[in-house]
């Protein structure tokens, strides 16, 4: 099924007017019957109570917009908010569920000369049973190079790498003019390609409170996961005293509602519930949160790259925490984000807890340079595209 989408041209907020020289070449496009129409293929599926999610595939459009006169954007089983949340264009062409599929590969096998495919960005799970997935994308990779296009694959990491859908994707990987991980461990497992921020770090930093003004600690955990001990529970307030804190637990994904709430009461703190609150301005609300705090606690990644991009010290202080967040903060060359906190003597996580203005500054700092990292790979990805077509 095809549906039309989104926000019109005049609602987009993209900083370097992409849209409207997508709008703008559909118009041109349109006036001339020997022209025929160039076209970008996106895939932008997620769930609509991630606000991770979101932002990820955000910029991931963004990278696709501009490059062709007409968008192709496949979103799988996302609702109606889910277009909205990602800004999606009026004009472009969006195949829904899994029922679209078949559409989609044909729009990409009749599609003209030179066309652009990108990927979405995130976590790729290859794990068992994900072999014929990772053969279809193999052979979307092999139609588009073959009709002389550019093959796009956006900061990424792996997840649960097995046979025979490893070396499947190893193989797309290595066909595609563009390949981003988004940490060390996924780009010694795929054997090509490049390091690369995440492509949330290219969100837009904000200034934000002065370190000084700054007045919360703020707590986002996920809610599959068993709940911090006694001996957390009790540093965190501690910390939270010292610095003359207050503790506030907020939401970025809605299956962690009631962990929030359970944390603020376990914390003597403020719980501050997503409810009926549209997405966009979830998202929102939960940026001004960040552009109050000092320190950020999370088990998400995407909390904790909001949280940087707002001034935030972001840490993930849980008990044997995974080395996602470690590796793709390291990528960006920020360094003792994660903290173990079963390992820990309590001075360890105290200090982790009561971070300096200098850490403050670091952060900001690697986030900057991250920002303008992605920003040059997009300039890359647009210069690849003209040069394909010229």
């Amino acid at each position: 099924m095809s549906v039309r989408g989104g926000r019109t041209a005049s609602e987009n907020s993209s900083p370097r007017g992409s849209e409207e020289m997508y709008l703008m070449r559909r118009r041109d496009s349109r006036s001339s019957k020997a022209y025929r129409a160039t076209r970008t293929f996106v895939s932008l599926t997620g769930p609509a109570g991630n606000i991770g999610d979101a932002l990820i595939r955000r910029e991931t459009l963004e990278w696709s917009m501009g490059t062709s006169d007409e968008l192709v954007a496949y979103m799988g089983d996302a609702p109606d908010v889910w277009l909205r949340q990602l800004g999606l264009p009026a004009e472009a062409i969006v195949l829904r569920n899994k029922k679209s599929v078949p559409r989609w590969l044909r729009l990409l096998l009749l599609a003209p000369r030179r066309p652009v495919l990108v990927f979405e960005a995130g976590e790729i799970p290859l794990d068992r049973g994900n072999g014929l997935r990772e053969l279809v994308f193999l052979v979307e990779t092999l139609v588009v190079r073959l009709k002389g296009g550019i093959v796009v694959r956006p900061p990424r990491g792996i997840r649960a790498p097995s046979q025979p859908a490893l070396a499947i994707h190893r193989l797309a990987a290595r066909l595609s003019q563009v390949t981003l991980w988004r940490d060390e461990a996924t780009l010694r497992t795929a054997r090509c390609g490049r390091l690369a921020p995440d492509i949330g770090f290219s969100a837009g930093s904000r200034l934000g409170l002065p370190w000084g003004e700054r007045p919360e600690l703020l707590v986002s955990l996920r809610g599959a996961r068993p709940l911090p001990d006694a001996d957390w529970l009790a540093t965190v307030r501690e910390a939270a005293e010292r610095a003359g804190l207050s503790i506030r637990t907020v939401v970025q994904v809605r299956e962690d509602e009631s962990r929030a709430r359970e944390l603020a009461q376990l914390l003597g703190g403020e719980f501050e519930a997503w409810g009926d609150t549209d997405p966009l301005a979830q998202e929102e609300r939960l940026r001004q949160r960040y552009d109050a705090a000092q320190v950020v606690i999370s088990d998400r990644m995407h909390v904790l790259v909001l949280a940087a991009l707002s001034g935030a010290v972001p840490l993930e202080l849980v008990p044997g925490p995974t080395m996602k967040i470690t590796e793709a903060f390291a990528a960006i060359g920020l360094h003792g984000v994660s903290v173990d906190s079963s390992a820990s003597d309590p001075t360890r996580m105290l200090a982790a807890l009561l971070p300096t203005p200098e850490r403050a500054s670091e952060v900001s700092e690697r986030v900057r340079h991250a920002a303008a990292t992605l920003e040059g790979i997009q300039h890359e990805i647009r210069d690849a595209v003209r040069r394909a077509r010229a």
